[in-house]
């Protein structure tokens, strides 16, 4: 068993309270900046794991427009989204009668990815898929993307295409 006290996981994963709310504010603000910028703030992961940011919108009232109809979420909205979407990860994992290893890695998974990227930049439905997916790989329970798309009515492609960039957010 690993030493604790040497392992990865206190030495990257342990934050005070204060530090997690820096951590997500600072995701949070970056989100607001590219709406305010793009006019949108979703991240786009393409096949071969990169990302596409959206494109920079040149006219000016369009722009306008967009601001208009488009409010980013606040911090303790995002806290919110977050929290429902770990719950989901408990009710998938219960309906396809997963260990309860795989659903705490996947928590921790989207746990740790979400420190990182705001809500408003990836989907948190699709990153729950993706950490749950990951997390069967990571304690050797095989499930393919297919199986697990299937089961829960989502394109498999969508997991496949969000592997890289939850497994980069591990950061381990």
């Amino acid at each position: 068993m690993a030493d604790f006290l040497t392992s990865t996981h206190r030495a990257k994963w342990i934050f005070t309270p204060h530090e997690l709310k820096d951590k997500y504010k600072a995701a949070n603000h970056r989100a607001k900046q590219m709406l305010e910028k793009y006019g949108a703030t979703r991240v786009d992961v393409d096949l071969d794991g990169s990302l596409a940011y959206p494109e920079l919108q040149s006219d000016v009232k369009e722009n306008a427009e967009k601001h208009s109809r488009t409010k980013p979420l606040k911090i303790d909205e995002e806290q919110l989204l977050r929290a429902f979407y770990e719950f989901k990860i408990q009710d998938v994992c219960d309906a396809f009668k997963f260990p309860r290893k795989i659903q705490a890695t996947a928590l921790i998974y989207f746990k740790r990815f979400y420190l990182q990227w705001s809500v408003m930049e990836h989907h948190p439905k699709d990153i729950m898929l993706t950490c749950i997916y990951t997390a069967c790989k990571a304690e050797e329970n095989h499930v393919s993307a297919e199986e697990l798309g299937k089961g829960i009515d989502q394109d498999h492609q969508v997991i496949l295409n969000n592997e890289m960039i939850v497994l980069q957010a591990r950061n381990d």
